[in-house]
């Protein structure tokens, strides 16, 4: 089952289109990387998932069914640390879980003890006395605790310490395998959706992209090198999709491929073409080209 389903959202503040037909599936159990560049449409996104805002147009599904108001049932079941937040300062840190629980209909604090072997908060303390690295942790704890089926991540290691960044993506991973718990993990560090995302959706001026999973991601994008039996022809190699072409002699070129590489290996041999070396492209590669690709190329 898909746990969230967007297809052909628009939102519009003004003359500012936020999101321009934003089409995207969220597979239960998985965590779902959700990329893009600032003002790309990532927090608009979120919002309106958890029903801060109305969208203009399009269908919103979460856990199998379709959403219709801003407060309904199905978002109990969500929990969400956002990029911003604030905190009630006057309360200690287990005050606020428990009356963040109560909201809930919680009495129990799902996995507080293993959230404090791990981040070590000292929840007796007021917030107003907390580091903002503490209020960062603070909030997943609060997000945490009532034992959501969909924990929706922004930006959740801004202001958090290299240390606490790693035991913290450590968690998420545990925490999918213990219970099937879906992530949807908004972020701009490239390197921590790489280590915790099994599936990818980069999102461009209020459109995603390209989505499918990470491994197959990586997998569909080389560098190779070709040796042709006649002269070059670039036309050709570009009607394939290469980009980055580079002439080392007049038979031999480098370029980059994203695409299936048996369909990629079979059109260069249908242009008289041979590869005689591959390397794979790093991730951030990939996210970069998704980026500078031209507007009109078709969504994978």
């Amino acid at each position: 089952m898909n746990i969230i389903e967007l297809n052909n959202i628009h939102k519009s503040f003004g003359t500012v289109h936020a999101l321009n037909g934003l089409t995207l599936t969220v597979p239960e159990g998985s965590i779902f990387g959700f990329l893009g560049p600032n003002g790309a449409g990532k927090t608009t996104t979120i919002k309106i998932l958890l029903g801060l805002i109305k969208k203009d147009k399009g269908s919103v599904k979460l856990f199998g069914k379709e959403i219709m108001g801003e407060s309904v049932k199905e978002r109990e079941r969500i929990g969400f640390v956002p990029e911003e937040f604030s905190l009630y300062g006057y309360m200690s840190g287990m005050e606020l879980l428990h009356f963040n629980a109560a909201l809930f209909n919680k009495t129990h604090l799902y996995k507080i003890d293993e959230l404090q072997d791990t981040f070590h908060l000292p929840l007796k303390k007021k917030i107003s006395t907390y580091s903002m690295g503490m209020k960062k942790a603070l909030s997943l704890y609060v997000a945490i605790t009532t034992k959501p089926e969909l924990l929706i991540l922004d930006e959740p290691t801004d202001g958090l310490d290299p240390v606490v960044r790693r035991r913290l993506l450590d968690f998420l991973i545990r925490e999918v395998a213990d219970r099937s718990i879906t992530i949807f993990f908004s972020s701009h560090i490239l390197s921590e959706v790489e280590k915790v995302c099994d599936t990818v959706a980069i999102i461009k001026k209020g459109r995603v992209i390209v989505q499918d999973e990470l491994s197959k991601m990586k997998e569909n994008a080389n560098f190779i090198t070709v040796r042709f039996a006649s002269e070059i022809n670039d036309r050709k190699l570009k009607d394939i999709g290469a980009t980055n072409i580079n002439h080392i002699d007049k038979y031999t070129v480098d370029l980059k491929l994203f695409k299936d590489f048996e369909k990629a290996q079979r059109e260069i041999e249908n242009i008289g073409g041979e590869i005689i070396r591959k390397t794979p492209i790093s991730f951030e590669d990939i996210f970069m080209h998704f980026m500078e690709e031209k507007e009109n190329v078709a969504t994978h």
